[in-house]
């Protein structure tokens, strides 16, 4: 191969490369808007009843967007990002008291505090799962 066809390849290898990382950065960007509607969704309700929708949401997204992440680029620094948009933007919600005392996820007793434990937990250990169990393997030694 000449230097010229060596050097199109690079190129092509570098611009596939930059693409699959700018992929990555939205999807961390659609892992933190998602943390944004599921915290929103915790107060939901059907009448008088709770409805836990943001639980299954939490679980669901927390498992397809580092999967989405790791088919774009096959590291655990791609499956990392779209978890830690998500875990910022809700531990920010659950921790991150309003200047007049709000708070978006409320975890006083009763039965909303459960929807806002089982989307934290829920969603934190969904995505923990993930980015350990579909990261790619470190390189056996030689």
């Amino acid at each position: 191969m000449t230097d010229k066809t060596l050097d199109a390849a690079s190129d092509v290898r570098d611009e596939g490369s930059r693409l699959a990382w700018a992929g990555v950065a939205v999807l961390t960007l659609c892992g933190a808007l998602a943390g944004l509607l599921e915290s929103l969704l915790v107060p939901l309700y059907l009448g008088s009843t709770i409805f836990p929708i943001a639980i299954v949401f939490a679980l669901a997204s927390n498992v397809a967007l580092p999967r989405l992440a790791l088919a774009l680029v096959p590291r655990m620094a791609a499956a990392l990002g779209p978890f830690i948009g998500w875990l910022i933007i809700v531990v920010g919600f659950g921790a991150i008291g309003r200047p007049e005392g709000d708070v978006i996820l409320p975890g006083a007793p009763g039965d909303l505090s459960f929807v806002t434990y089982g989307v934290l937990l829920g969603g934190a250990f969904a995505g923990v799962a993930t980015v350990v169990w579909f990261s790619p393997k470190g390189r056996a030694s030689r």
